[in-house]
């Protein structure tokens, strides 16, 4: 074989043992040269044939497509198309370069060839990747990352001496046996798994504690000493703040108003549809009508809940009303945006501005707004969960969803996870203008993926103010109080135990702040919300307890209502919001 004159003149250089003959004459070439022949022959194959090459072009397009339209699906199934292109060139190249430092007396022995050769490396590895992902599916679907890892490396080195013994053409008596160690192992790493996950079940410390990577839920477990609180269970009438109550049931499409010592006194429900409801959010309105925020819908309800009108889209979490009975809720779309320059596919958060009777006036795009509070490691995460979906477990969960119809969001790879990385969760319109802070009608929103509060001059449409990273710890529902202070719900999913705190906006300092003295005992990783009263006490909901309590200003806990929503034969109960 030839060496084209460019490879020719490069190791040349690169090492004096190249001899180069005339044409006819056996070329001695050592370790690097074949290198460089093995690269030469593998470029020359897939950038000459038409088929690979408009192929490679293709995908370029539709990455292209995906960036232009900012189509976020269609620019991560490209993505990874030409991460697994990428990676069969890398394997075409590891196996030429494996078959050239073969002796050569066993290259000339071996049968068929390089083309065989070739054939039952890249067999041996589909093979390998589905069997991979086929046992960590079925044998480990709960195993720890050390155990998957032992797992899939585990898998790759029988199918390397599956491959090799096929190569060898070895007699089916090894291969048998090697088989059955293998089998062997996978079933010792499933006993020690499954034994793992039941320790951890049986951990009396703290039931929530494993549940804080998981998305919104809507049943959790309970305490054995909590079991049996439902409705009321503290009420302090001189001191705690005599009013109405409004919750919403995190278990089906539902509102309650109730009194303090738990009595329903009006109820909203909508049961004409199936809605999942696991992130739903209700506003009260003045006139007695329920606007409802979930995924993937926003809906106007009566007093005697009549759908008013209904708008399909993936409202999150918020719904903010101004004085002329405008509505302002957080929107969540697949888009891929532009960091610095890089196109990253994210779950965009959008405000969506609503008249009363449900026509769209105006949308406004947040991540321009923060793109700068938005740190590198963000799109470092973004691209890695790309690259963690194409592991093969991942791989096989995500087809089997797509062929049964629930495709990405299902998996959670686009809904959530790494792409989400705002997760706006809170607006509020500013009533009043506070000289050094905000004006009328700015919106004060919460993002809990950067850990920010921030102020939106609402006639530039840009971030003027920003306070959290560092101090928050993916907080919710920022308030501004009647004395200029914000009051914040700072969920600490990280630190391990949730606050109240009340920040002065001005000087960026925490004027108050609550939390329980008895560790988990006040703990909502997710959700929850804060309210100060008229008396100067602040009403607090722990979301994922299915709990809301009223404390004074020193602590004291005044009045304490539990959801009465509970399943005692599984030990849950449905949390509110």
């Amino acid at each position: 074989m030839v060496l084209p004159a460019p490879f020719i003149i490069l190791f040349a250089k690169l090492d004096k043992k190249i001899l180069v003959e005339q044409k006819g004459q056996q070329m001695k070439l050592n370790v690097l040269s074949q290198l460089g022949a093995c690269m030469s022959v593998i470029l020359k194959r897939i950038m000459l044939k038409k088929l690979s090459f408009w192929f490679l072009i293709l995908l370029a397009m539709g990455c292209a497509v995906g960036v232009i339209s900012r189509n976020a699906v269609v620019y991560v199934l490209c993505f990874m198309i030409v991460v697994v292109v990428i990676l069969c060139i890398l394997l075409a190249l590891a196996t030429n370069l494996i078959w050239r430092l073969l002796p050569q007396d066993f290259r000339k022995r071996s049968k068929g060839g390089r083309g065989r050769f070739k054939t039952i490396i890249f067999l041996s590895v589909l093979l390998g990747y589905i069997f991979a992902g086929i046992i960590s599916v079925v044998c480990l679907p709960n195993a720890s990352g050390l155990i998957s890892l032992v797992s899939n490396a585990t898998v790759f080195i029988f199918m390397m001496f599956f491959a090799w013994s096929l190569i060898r053409r070895s007699k089916p008596g090894g291969i048998v046996a090697g088989g059955v160690v293998f089998i062997l192992f996978i079933g010792v790493l499933s006993f020690v798994s499954s034994v793992r996950l039941g320790s951890q079940s049986n951990d009396e410390g703290n039931p929530t504690r494993e549940l804080g990577t998981l998305g919104y839920t809507t049943w959790i477990p309970v305490d054995k000493e909590d079991i049996n609180k439902t409705g009321v269970t503290v009420y302090e009438g001189e001191s705690a703040y005599n009013g109405l109550n409004f919750y919403c049931s995190q278990t089906s499409l539902e509102a309650y108003l109730m009194d303090m010592r738990g009595n329903v006194l009006h109820k909203w429900a909508e049961k004409k549809e199936d809605y999942d409801v696991s992130d739903l959010h209700g506003e009260l309105c003045e006139n007695g009508d329920l606007l409802v925020a979930f995924d993937p819908w926003f809906i106007r309800l009566d007093w005697d809940s009549k759908v008013q009108w209904k708008k399909r889209m993936r409202a999150h979490h918020d719904v903010a009303i101004d004085e002329n009975k405008n509505l302002y809720v957080p929107v969540r779309e697949h888009k891929v945006v532009f960091w610095h320059g890089i196109p990253v596919p994210i779950v965009r958060d959008e405000i969506v501005f609503f008249s009363p009777e449900g026509e769209i006036k105006k949308r406004t795009c947040l991540f321009e707004l923060v793109e700068n509070h938005v740190p590198f490691g963000k799109v470092v995460e973004v691209y890695g969960g790309l690259l963690e979906l194409l592991k093969p477990g991942n791989m096989l969960v995500l087809c089997k969803n797509v062929v049964s119809g629930s495709g990405f969001g299902t998996f959670g790879i686009l809904k959530t996870g790494c792409f989400d990385i705002l997760h706006t969760n809170s607006i509020e319109i500013m009533d009043r203008n506070i000289k050094g802070f905000c004006r009328k009608g700015d919106w004060l929103i919460s993002m809990r993926e950067l850990d920010l509060i921030g102020i939106v001059d609402a006639q530039t449409e840009k971030l003027s103010w920003s306070w959290g990273p560092g101090q928050l710890d993916r907080q919710h529902q920022p308030t501004l109080l009647q004395n200029g202070n914000i009051l914040i719900f700072d969920n600490g999913q990280r630190r391990g135990y949730s606050r109240v705190v009340e920040l002065d906006p001005l000087t960026k300092k925490i004027a108050w702040e609550y939390r329980s003295e008895v560790e988990g005992d006040f703990f909502s990783y997710e959700k929850g919300g804060s309210q100060r009263l008229a008396n100067g006490n602040t009403l607090i909901t722990e979301s994922v307890k299915g709990r809301a309590f009223e404390i004074t200003r020193d602590g004291k806990v005044v009045w304490e209502f539990y959801n009465p929503n509970i399943k005692k034969e599984s030990k849950e109960r449905a949390s509110i919001y």
